[in-house]
C-alpha cells in the first residue's frame, strides 16, 4: 500500500510537471487577459493578441455623413456610427462630409466639413469621436402651409437654393445655413409668384435646427 501511494504521487507529480501552459509566451496587448491559450480582449478590442483597437465615429448632424479614415470610406447614417479598426497607437486621419439634398440629390445650403488628426486607443480605452455641426450653421426644416409650392428659398445673404416643397402640411428637411448672429433672414419664393422674408431665431448651440412653419 505504501509503495502504491507513492508510485501514485510521483505519477501525480510528473503529470503535472509535464503539463504545458498555454498561455506561456503569449502576451495580451492593452489590457487583454490570457485564458487557456487565448486572448480575451477588452470591448473596442480585437486580433489574437489584442493588438487591434477602434475608433467609433457618431453622426450627429441631421443628414447623412460621408467619412473617410485612412483611405477607406463609410457612411454614417443620421443617428448612427461606424468603427474604423486599426493598430493600437496608430494614426487616423479624418476626413467627413455632409450636405442637404433635394429628391433629385441636388445640394441645398452649405456643406459641412470635417479634417482631423485622431489615433487609435490604446491601454484598453475606448474612443468615441461624434461629428457635430457648428453652432455657426443650423439645419432648416420647412413646413409649408402656403397656398402653392416654395420653390426657392434664401438666408440673408447666401444663394439661393431652388427647391419645391408642397403645401402639404408636411415637415421637409432642406440643407445647412449659416447662423452669422443667430438671427437671419429667411426668404421664401412660392410657384404662385408671391415672395416673403420672415425673420427666424437660431439658438447658439452646436447641431441646431430651426422648423420654420410657412402660412
Amino acid at each position: 500500500m505504501t509503495a502504491f501511494i507513492t508510485i501514485s504521487a510521483f505519477s501525480a507529480l510528473i503529470y503535472s510537471s509535464c503539463r504545458k501552459d498555454k498561455c506561456k509566451g503569449i502576451v495580451c496587448q492593452n489590457s487583454g487577459v490570457c485564458s487557456n491559450g487565448s486572448c480575451s480582449c477588452p470591448s473596442g478590442y480585437s486580433g489574437a493578441n489584442c493588438e487591434k483597437s477602434s475608433i467609433l465615429f457618431v453622426n450627429d448632424a441631421f443628414t447623412p455623413i460621408y467619412i473617410n479614415v485612412n483611405g477607406t470610406n463609410a457612411t454614417i447614417a443620421v443617428g448612427g456610427s461606424v468603427s474604423f479598426i486599426a493598430t493600437a497607437g496608430s494614426a487616423a486621419t479624418v476626413t467627413a462630409y455632409t450636405y442637404g439634398a433635394t429628391s433629385t440629390g441636388d445640394q441645398i445650403g452649405n456643406e459641412i466639413d470635417w479634417s482631423f488628426s485622431d489615433y487609435f486607443p490604446t491601454g484598453g480605452n475606448t474612443k468615441t469621436e461624434p461629428l457635430d455641426v457648428g453652432n455657426d450653421q443650423f439645419y432648416l426644416y420647412l413646413i409649408n402651409r402656403l397656398p402653392s409650392y416654395v420653390n426657392s428659398v434664401q438666408i440673408n445673404s447666401q444663394p439661393v437654393d431652388y427647391i419645391s416643397v408642397p403645401n402639404d402640411g408636411y415637415t421637409y428637411g432642406l440643407g445647412y445655413y449659416s447662423a452669422g448672429s443667430h438671427n437671419v433672414a429667411l426668404y421664401l419664393g412660392t410657384s404662385s409668384g408671391s415672395y416673403s422674408w420672415y425673420p427666424v431665431s437660431i439658438p447658439n448651440m452646436y447641431n441646431a435646427s430651426r422648423t420654420f412653419d410657412a402660412y
